[in-house]
Parts: structure tokens; sequence; C-alpha cells
């Protein structure tokens, strides 16, 4: 005899239905934002753990966004549009020194330098740019800044033993030393290994410096990282795996790295491809240490910044925990 449900039932069963449906619906919704401001190669974890299914492996779904800017990504977060910005260690500093306490840098994938100082052929040591002119993409900005460093490690005063240009883009830098408008400039990666194609020489490689900096710093709320520590602990899981990834399975990560980035030519994507391996840590863990040149550099234009204390600037909960859970060695092993 078949079962004849009441009006009541029936409005209960459809109201069970409709929650539940909008239950599942908000979880699937709700997908962790993340905005990264370019497509350079420190970014790679981000995009490995995203396309070989890192993520979805650690309970998350993660929404990847092209920002364009590390300081457009501080106001989306500020204005509740983000979850987690990479690469915004500067400008997560200033934030927090004009007044925006609520955000902190949780995590960090290279902790250096990874610009070139580009020469014409002639050059071949430091102490010929003397008199000479370096560019930089624009006066004030981190490129300016490691250009000066460089110059002031090695015994000259920048702005006096070498003048600096204001160029504009890397690529037009690497042209503007090509056909001497300039003999010297700092350019990042791939711009660095396009340079040597032009005929133009290395004179150093910052990534092999020694300086520590926070090149690349996930910046959150402090609030959201109080609110979401568990959830904090598995992005960096992904972070920590993707590195893994990275460093067991060359062939798909540089294949993930031309997508991203669309270089296409297999001399510069390697090359590019290695260093970048070379330098993410097993733990993107981010220490004080990492913020020092950081906060000499935006001292620049806040001096609230030359007495501040490196240590205020993070919260490292969630890595101390991943590196508590060991996670990192069951990787590894």
């Amino acid at each position: 005899m078949r079962k004849q449900f009441t009006m009541t039932q029936k409005s209960t069963i459809i109201i069970l239905l409709i929650l539940m449906t909008a239950g599942l619906s908000g979880a699937a919704e709700r997908a962790l934002r993340v905005a990264y401001p370019a497509p350079a190669g420190a970014f790679l974890p981000l995009w490995a753990a995203q396309d070989a299914g890192i993520f979805k492996k650690h309970g998350l779904t993660v929404e990847l966004i092209a920002v364009g800017s590390s300081t457009r990504g501080v106001a989306a977060m500020a204005s509740g549009d983000l979850d987690i910005l990479a690469g915004g260690g500067s400008s997560g500093v200033t934030s927090q020194l004009q007044g925006y306490t609520d955000i902190a840098l949780f995590a960090n994938v290279i902790q250096s330098f990874l610009f070139s100082v580009m020469v014409q052929p002639a050059i071949t040591d430091v102490s010929q740019l003397r008199g000479k002119r370096m560019g930089v993409t624009r006066f004030g900005g981190t490129l300016d800044f490691v250009a000066r460093q460089y110059i002031k490690r090695h015994g000259m005063e920048p702005g006096k033993d070498v003048s600096f240009v204001q160029i504009g883009a890397m690529p037009d830098i690497v042209v503007a030393i090509a056909t001497g408008a300039i003999e010297s400039g700092v350019v990042g990666i791939p711009q660095n290994f396009l340079a040597k194609k032009h005929g133009l020489r290395e004179l150093a490689d910052l990534s092999e410096s020694g300086s520590r900096y926070a090149l690349a710093a996930f910046v959150a709320k402090r609030s959201f990282l109080s609110e979401n520590h568990e959830l904090t602990v598995r992005f960096l899981k992904s972070q920590v795996e993707a590195i893994h990834y990275l460093k067991t399975r060359p062939k798909e990560g540089m294949e993930i790295l031309k997508r991203y980035t669309r270089i296409d030519a297999p001399d510069i994507l390697k090359p590019a491809y290695d260093i970048h391996i070379k330098l993410f840590p097993r733990v993107p863990e981010i220490f004080p240490e990492d913020l020092k040149l950081v906060l000499e550099e935006v001292a620049l234009t806040h001096p609230k910044a030359k007495t501040a204390n490196p240590a205020s600037f993070i919260d490292g909960r969630a890595a101390k925990d991943v590196i508590a859970s060991g996670f990192v060695e069951q990787l590894y092993r």
C-alpha cells in the first residue's frame, strides 16, 4: 500500500530540501579569494596548487585573481573583496604604518632580491659604473631602492658617483642599455635572460647577494587569520606541497610557468624556472630579518618605518603549526 504524505509532511520535506540546497550552494560559492599582482614566477606555487589540484586536495576552493598591483590588492582586502594577497610585503608594511593595523604578513616564498644588474658588454667590474648612468623603472620604487643599495654596498654614493635614470618598464631598460642610452640597469626575471640574448652582460645576480628581503610575502587581515586559523594552515600546507611538486615535477612545473607567464622560449623558460625553484623554501615562513630591508625601503617615504619593529608586522602562527604538524617531513621523506 502506497504511503500518503500529509500537506504538513510535504511542506517539511520541501523546507528541508531548500535549506540543504542553500547550504550546499553557499559552501560551493564561498571560495577563498587569493590575489597576486603580476604574472611573475614568484607566484608559481599558487598556480601549481591550483592547476595540479593541490588546493582541492586540502579541501580548499580557491579563486586566483591577477590584481595588477600590490597596492590595489591591499585596498581590495581592506574593502573585503580579497582574503589573501601574495606579493604584498612593502604594501602591507606601508598600510600598517599608515594606521591600517588589521593586516599582517604571514608567509613568504622568496626571501631575497630576485633582480640582476645588467650592463654593456665592455663593463666587467662594478668600479666601472662610476660616472655612468643606471636605469630603474621609477624613482622611489623597489628597483630604484635595490639599485641604490647595490651602489652603496660597493662604496659609491648613489646620485653622485652613479646617476640614476627613470626609464619605465623593465624591457625598456634592456633596450636603453643595448642602444647606449644608459650603461647599466636593474631588471628582474625574465628580462635578465632577454638582456643576455641582446648581448648584455650580467654584472651581478642579486639573488646571490646574501640580502634578505620579503619579495613575495603573503598578506591577510589579522582578523581573518584569527577567525580562519585552520583554513590558513591548510592554505599554507597547499603551498608547501606545491613547492614540493615544483621541485620534483619540473616538466609539469615549466608547463604551468609557461601558461601563466606566456613565456614560450625554452632558453628563457628553463633558467627562469630553475632560479625560482632554487629560491623557494620548503616552508614559506616569514621572519623579522626578511623585513629589515623592506622597512628601510618604506622609510624613504614613511619615516616611521625607521624605528618600527619588524616582528610587529608578522603573524606566524599558521606557519609554525604547519611545521609542528610534521607535514613537511612526511612530504620530503
